[in-house]
């Protein structure tokens, strides 16, 4: 039987080359019930509603926003929530912080409620439900954040995460593969161990993720794929010799890592059959073309997931973060650690980098002096979320705040409702449009938050560098910028001004961090504007 943490980290190859065998006492190739099925969706259509995404876990999303860097800043700010992973649904952030979890309005930052009496990670959203792990797997209610349900394994090591898909939730405890119904925790099915040709039986040791129609784990046996609604086994392929804490899988493939190595198998989603391999010391994250690396002592790249048609790498020693994927985009907030000093190796040392997913280049680039920057949380819609000092930012794209509406718009919109003057408002209007074409302002509304990404969007969880998988992250002084706001986190009549200026900046039951926005306004303010936002902080 294996244990958790028994198999030193040898094999850096995870014996991944030609001569991988499929093994399993009763394995089959045969589909089951039509399984795998690309077309089955396990789960919400957003585009990050679990931690790390969807219940791939690949950090994958399809087809998301192409944010202009130039213009990104922080719309919101949650103190302490920084450091635990994201998931983002229906306009709702669910994300532990020092406290227990919160769910915060994605458009501002308010909170909608906290529950301080648990102690659990990596929220995964689907229906009225958030789910988190930890000592047990616990049911929320999206709500009001109460204890729906709970699980009671008692096990001897944390739950890693838990996938929720196709109606259940799927979590390893203790070695053994637990399928839960969504509604009420109750057991679905569950397996304890998996055989294989040489009649021994192994434990599962892989967190799971959920594509295709099906859940992916991995044993001593090697990864196999299981049926959600009975647990049957579709397939088992491989062996391995390490004990690798996750798994991540799309509608191409599926990945998992090696204790101690930068070499992440990579085999086909349908079949299991061995395709590739990812390089990186943080989890890579790909989706159906490309993957791109956690980086690695010798730089940091992606390529191909088939064949060798892409495959670039950043000339960038000791140098690492956690990736993600969206549309033809890699972002990541790269850190350096290790290595000779050398200025040279610094490049992209605690800047957030946008690449071109195919071959690497540089399409935008901010530093800590740009943006309150850090590793990336979620990405949904047209947000970004980032781990500032412990900090949770929301990175939008800025608007135009400046342009303030005409005198004659603000008696419109003042009139009092008062028909008989519809004939002056024509005429005024009419001067609007003639006010507009010559300044080249129109009418804007700028209510200050931002927009609203309504979409869905975390992290980490691993078993390296604190649960985060990046190294370092920029720092930046929050220092008090004065911008008090009143018990009911409405802000003041005099300080109206000041608030659609900085959108989103409120207290939040004293958890939202308001004067991050302010501070990092004046120190834009005071930066030479011949600076570069390509120019590697010092």
């Amino acid at each position: 039987m294996w244990k958790r943490r028994s198999v030193l980290a040898t094999g850096a190859a995870l014996s991944i080359g030609t001569g991988l065998a499929s093994v399993g006492a009763g394995a089959s190739e045969a589909d089951v019930d039509g399984l795998p099925d690309p077309d089955r969706d396990p789960g919400p259509n957003e585009d990050w509603p679990s931690h790390r995404g969807d219940p791939g876990h690949a950090r994958y999303i399809a087809d998301g926003h192409e944010f202009d860097g130039r213009k990104l800043e922080a719309a919101w700010s949650v103190a302490g929530a920084g450091a635990g992973s994201v998931a983002v649904a229906d306009g709702t952030v669910y994300t532990p912080t020092d406290d227990g979890v919160v769910a915060l309005d994605a458009t501002d930052g308010t909170v909608r409620w906290e529950n301080t009496d648990i102690d659990a990670e990596e929220p995964s959203v689907a229906g009225e439900t958030v789910y988190l792990s930890g000592n047990e797997v616990i049911a929320l209610d999206r709500s009001d954040g109460s204890v729906r349900w709970e699980t009671e394994f008692d096990p001897e090591e944390e739950i890693v995460w838990q996938t929720v898909a196709y109606g259940g939730v799927y979590a390893v405890a203790d070695g053994t593969l637990y399928a839960l119904e969504a509604d009420d925790g109750s057991v679905r099915w569950k397996k304890e161990s998996v055989g294989s040709d040489d009649d021994d039986e192994y434990e599962f040791f892989s967190a799971p993720a959920a594509a295709n129609g099906v859940i992916y784990s991995v044993t001593g046996a090697g990864l196999i794929a299981l049926d959600p609604e009975t647990g049957a086994e579709v397939w088992q392929k491989g062996t391995i010799d390490s004990q690798p804490d996750t798994v991540y899988a799309t509608s191409e493939a599926v990945a998992y890592a090696a204790d101690g190595s930068a070499e992440w198998p990579l085999r086909d989603a349908q079949t299991g059959e061995f395709v590739a391999v990812g390089y990186g010391f943080r989890e890579i994250a790909f989706g159906e073309e490309i993957y791109g690396g956690g980086g690695s002592d010798h730089g940091y790249g992606g390529g191909s997931i088939r064949g060798d048609e892409y495959s670039w790498s950043l000339d960038v020693l000791y140098t690492y973060g956690q990736a993600v994927i969206s549309g033809e985009t890699v972002f990541a907030y790269l850190t350096r650690n290790g290595g000779p000093p050398n200025p040279e190796w610094r490049d992209y040392d605690e800047h957030l980098v946008a690449l071109n997913k195919y071959d690497g280049s540089e399409k935008w680039v901010l530093s800590t002096d740009d943006a309150p920057i850090g590793s990336i949380r979620a990405i949904s819609g047209e947000t970004i979320y980032v781990d500032h000092d412990g900090d949770l930012v929301a990175l939008r794209e800025e608007t135009d705040t400046d342009d303030q509406p005409d005198e004659s718009d603000e008696n419109d919109d003042t009139d009092g409702g008062n028909d008989e003057q519809d004939g002056s408002d024509e005429q005024d209007d009419q001067q609007d449009d003639e006010d507009d074409s010559d300044t080249g302002e129109g009418d804007s509304d700028d209510g200050g938050s931002g927009s609203d990404d309504g979409g869905s969007s975390g992290d980490d969880g691993e078993s390296v560098d604190d649960d985060d998988g990046d190294v370092g992250n920029g720092n930046a002084g929050n220092g008090d910028a004065g911008n008090e706001t009143n018990a009911g986190n409405e802000t003041d009549t005099e300080n109206d001004t000041d608030a659609d200026n900085v959108p989103g900046f409120t207290t939040g039951a004293g958890l939202l961090g308001g004067a991050l926005g302010l501070e990092w306004l004046r120190r834009k303010a005071g930066v030479d504007e011949s600076t570069s936002v390509n120019e590697p902080s010092e």
